[in-house]
């Protein structure tokens, strides 16, 4: 169970925000929260209308840039764009081919294939792109790291421009670089996306030459970059993505209209809408096959090719979350089929049909499911490629550079990663970080807490005030969208949706009534059910149906009621620290009830519970009035002992909870009754 932090905020803080904003204590508690403590902070933070933009030219090396660009369009050279296959380097490469188009150059791209290539500039494309009379090279969310391919490109006679985000080596590439990154780049924003800093050369490109309009044309294809690749969302950011947003609803991008009107109909094209709808269907174009169709979606001017684009990638789209979903599925079963994986601190599984473009999602699923580091391999032949995830603070890139030895090449950062390793080393490698993640728990947590930002009563769930957070959108990294708890909620009714994989519930929130969806939760993950009291972590949303609106949770997280269980809270307490009883010790008829009820539910579907609704349940299904929360607390470990029982936990609630019929054993043989039994003094095993 993930704990939850909920946040304080100084009453005359909140009371001078009120005063000032005319806004909601909520809407003031967010503002806190986020470091707008003040009415002159936040009013700089909400007045995104009027933010000043730093001058592009304060880029080193970008008047340089745009002069040799100018040059080569006046020239006749042709141009190549180099890009990226994820939705970043895709928005960049399509912004500034265009651009360039529309300026007059005689412009080509190029994107590598994630599958034979991989990630960045290589040797064999700079030697294509050369061979078809390309002289000046322009690399997008890419080529930092280029050093050598650099060297090759100039000595087949291209100048190269590198724009580029990611962190700059101690060894650079030596040639023009336009990376916000870099030491000397002069520029004072630092956290922009790789399309953000094509936009920044865009504007450039429009002071010295005119494009004929504004620099806010091209902010929808910036804004689908920046969101897509998880950039903070303050400063410029959050201009650019305001604005672009605003821009795709009138957008004079044929492809982008195009999938807009398809997918997202009539909900509010936000960050919400680009990163779960948008994001994923360009995405899919580099990640289930060639990433040029997502390029050719940004710069079309044909309707029926466009309408062509989107079918393409909304196919691709549903292919790749029917193979996530079969995946997901297999991964599941190695673990619930085998307990010796279940019970590890960590994840690592392989499979040889495994979609190297998809391990990555699962195995961020994995670790959401079950809060623990995963890393999947896809095998292929002699070696398998890899993607891993981590929880915080577990760094998965300094215990993958300890456990080098096992590995043919890896590449990321503290809590995603890639890694290569040879086959016959997969079993060795999985013992080996199991082992690193067991050291690590020795003195640490894994901290999966949920930042709450405020609790709410039912009065606050109004349209206007919901309405009303819009003002502080765009949410995203760094401005997340908030979050509120509500405690005491009654559940009326809770359904798996159409499709199984997530939970609908009606919900009690004191005299109002709300729906809320659990995403991502499937009815056996569930342990809650009608008639339940729960305290819930939720975010709060406009749903419109048939032209009439509501207020609409989205559940993160959910406990049961800290009032409903408290006085179990204070028995494990208890119990855990050694102050044990007579009536702790389990009769049969305790550990057969425990036993019954969890068999039926199973038989059911369900395979999570939550441990502090079990004493009440039991008591009433299996008709055992004096069972107390010791004799759960141990019948569990008894039955998980002996084999019969398997079994996760996650705080107060169990997972993969698994019986094992075969198993044929006698009580009385367990070394937890025995133990219990002597430290009591007296047996009730009767």
């Amino acid at each position: 169970m993930r704990s939850w932090n909920i946040k304080k905020q100084a009453c005359h803080q909140v009371a001078a925000l009120c005063d000032a904003l005319h806004c909601s204590h909520y809407f003031a508690r967010i503002l806190i929260n986020r470091g707008y403590d003040s009415p002159e902070k936040a009013k700089l933070f909400l007045n995104i209308d009027h933010t000043e933009l730093p001058d592009p030219f304060l880029f080193d090396g970008m008047k340089t840039a745009v002069e040799r660009i100018g040059t080569a369009i006046q020239n006749g050279e042709r141009i190549t764009v180099y890009g990226d296959y994820d939705v970043d380097g895709i928005t960049s490469t399509g912004l500034l081919v265009e651009v360039l188009r529309e300026l007059g150059g005689t412009v080509d791209y190029y994107i590598p294939s994630r599958f034979t290539e991989g990630y960045g500039v290589n040797s064999d494309a700079v030697k294509t792109i050369a061979s078809k009379g390309t002289r000046l090279l322009i690399t997008v969310d890419t080529g930092i790291t280029a050093v050598k391919e650099v060297e090759e490109a100039k000595s087949l006679g291209l100048d190269v421009i590198i724009t580029d985000h990611h962190e700059c080596q101690a060894v650079l590439p030596d040639t023009l670089i336009i990376n916000p990154k870099h030491s000397e780049s002069g520029y004072p924003f630092a956290d922009l996306a790789g399309v953000g800093v094509v936009y920044k050369l865009v504007c450039a490109l429009d002071q010295q030459f005119g494009l004929g309009v504004g620099k806010e044309r091209y902010t929808s294809f910036a804004a689908v970059g920046t969101v897509a690749d998880i950039m903070p969302m303050r400063g410029e950011n959050r201009y650019i993505v305001r604005k672009g947003l605003e821009s795709l609803k009138e957008t004079g991008c044929i492809g982008l209209r195009t999938m807009i009107d398809r997918c997202l109909g009539d909900r509010p094209i936000d960050t919400s809408a680009v990163g779960f709808v948008i994001a994923p269907r360009i995405n899919a174009a580099g990640r289930m096959g060639s990433a040029s169709v997502g390029v050719e979606l940004l710069t079309t001017d044909d309707h029926i090719l466009a309408e062509k684009l989107v079918d393409d990638l909304c196919k691709e789209n549903n292919r790749r979350q029917e193979i996530e979903n079969k995946i997901l599925e297999e991964a599941v079963a190695m673990l619930e089929n085998d307990p010796s994986l279940a019970c590890r601190n960590a994840i690592v599984l392989w499979g040889e049909d495994w979609h190297n473009g998809v391990v990555g999602i699962v195995a961020s699923r994995l670790k959401d499911r079950y809060g623990k580091p995963c890393i999947l391999f896809s095998v292929n032949g002699d070696h398998a490629k890899g993607s891993g995830r981590s929880v915080r603070p577990f760094n998965l890139f300094e215990t993958l550079e300890r456990l080098s030895s096992y590995l043919e090449k890896f590449g990321g950062h503290a809590y995603a990663a890639g890694v290569l390793v040879h086959t016959e080393k997969l079993e060795a490698f999985r013992e080996a970080f199991c082992e690193e993640v067991d050291r690590f728990l020795e003195g640490n947590d894994f901290d999966e807490s949920i930042e709450v930002d405020c609790v709410l009563q039912d009065v606050d769930l109004t349209l206007d005030q919901i309405k009303d957070l819009d003002r502080l959108a765009p949410f995203g990294r760094d401005n997340e969208t908030p979050v509120f708890c509500m405690q005491k909620v009654h559940i009326l009714d809770a359904a798996p949706t159409t499709n199984g994989n997530h939970m609908r519930l009606v919900l009690q929130c004191g005299h109002l009534r709300v729906t809320a969806f659990y995403f991502n939760m499937p009815p056996s993950n569930f342990p809650y059910q009608s008639g339940d009291w729960v305290d819930i972590v939720f975010e709060a949303d406009i749903n419109t149906y048939n032209g009439r609106q509501s207020v609409q949770l989205s559940l993160k997280d959910v406990h049961y009621a800290e009032d409903k269980c408290r006085w179990v809270l204070d028995e494990i307490s208890r119990i855990e620290r050694g102050k044990l009883t007579l009536g702790d010790v389990p009769a049969r008829r305790h550990t057969v009830a425990v036993y019954r009820y969890l068999h039926k539910r199973i038989l059911k579907g369900n395979s999570a519970f939550d441990f502090y609704s079990l004493p009440e349940r039991i008591v009433h299904e299996q008709q055992c009035p004096d069972i107390s929360v010791g004799n759960i607390y141990f019948s569990l470990q008894i039955l998980r002992e002996l084999g019969v029982l398997t079994y996760n936990k996650t705080g107060s609630v169990l997972i993969n909870v698994q019986f094992h019929a075969e198993k044929r054993t006698n009580l009385e043989d367990s070394k937890i009754l025995k133990e219990i039994t002597s430290k009591v003094g007296e047996s009730a095993w009767v």
